[in-house]
């Protein structure tokens, strides 16, 4: 099964977001991957994990570590409650918790021992539940950003204490993720425009052929595939509203509507006019 592309769009807004995830309100079935750093703390037995092609039995006080695209999902066990924090973490905003003596890209290697999945009890499970739960609490009437990237920074200060394992990420490879962290965030910002692979290597200051090949290395997907992917997902949103599908494939950076319309159901497996049909059907069933 090819994994789908899950924009952070799709689940927050700024550069990071934390939330209690339940069979009530999880997400649709599927594998997928993204563009952010994932941090999930599980409450129940929730079911099996599954990235990079391995699986996982989920239990109370599993931790688990998604490294940006990396495919993964959680087939949730429907027959049973549980609940989970997840928080999602932009790369630029992790890196910019990094210091001379401390990198978190440590803990998201392969080649880290805990990675991706790593249990927690007793106190040690208590310190993360109840970190996590001060997102949920009552925030500060002003500096609600400051009380909240502090939590995020007492998270990595766990993370990092117990996760690390004396594997050091290379600083070459340090690097092209910091690289990766820019083009991601200049192409979140102006996936309507024109994005060349010239653009990108201006923006960046490297070459094209450098930022291809680097960013193909680390993420193992095309760049140009991903601004693609990262396209459609968007399309998907729009196609939810009444905003003609024109002016959708406008949005989003397709000046074409003739090549939008090949790209998104070379995709989706099927039209623009096709899923918004689709979508609408689906909810008019949901509210009857």
């Amino acid at each position: 099964m090819d994994a789908k592309f899950l924009s952070h769009s799709f689940l927050y807004k700024g550069d990071y977001e934390c939330l209690l995830r339940t069979p009530q309100n999880e997400l649709p079935y599927h594998l997928h991957y993204h563009d952010f750093y994932e941090i999930v703390l599980y409450l129940g037995n929730a079911g099996i994990f599954r990235i990079n092609d391995r699986e996982y039995l989920i239990r109370r006080g599993d931790i688990a570590l998604i490294n940006m695209f990396d495919p993964h999902t959680l087939v949730y066990n429907k027959n049973a409650y549980y609940e989970r924090f997840s928080m999602s973490i932009d790369p630029s905003l992790l890196l910019s918790f990094n210091t001379p003596y401390s990198n978190l890209l440590d803990i998201f290697t392969k080649e880290n021992s805990h990675y991706p999945i790593f249990h927690v009890n007793g106190k040690c499970f208590d310190k993360y539940l109840t970190l996590l739960q001060q997102f949920d609490q009552k925030k500060p009437a002003h500096g609600q950003d400051i009380y909240e990237k502090a939590l995020l920074h007492q998270l990595a200060s766990y993370l990092f204490s117990d996760c690390y394992d004396g594997i050091h990420f290379d600083n070459t490879d340090s690097r092209h993720v910091a690289m990766i962290a820019e083009l991601v965030d200049f192409i979140n910002t102006h996936l309507s425009e024109n994005l060349s692979l010239d653009r990108l290597a201006y923006e960046v200051n490297y070459s094209a052929y450098y930022i291809c090949r680097i960013f193909k290395k680390v993420t193992k997907y095309t760049l140009t595939n991903y601004i693609v992917e990262k396209r459609i997902e968007k399309a998907t949103h729009y196609l939810k509203g009444t905003l003609s599908i024109n002016k959708i494939a406008e949005n989003v950076g397709f000046n074409n509507y003739s090549y939008f319309y090949k790209t998104f159901s070379k995709y989706m497996g099927i039209s623009p006019l096709e899923y918004r049909k689709r979508y609408q059907t689906s909810n008019e069933s949901v509210s009857e």
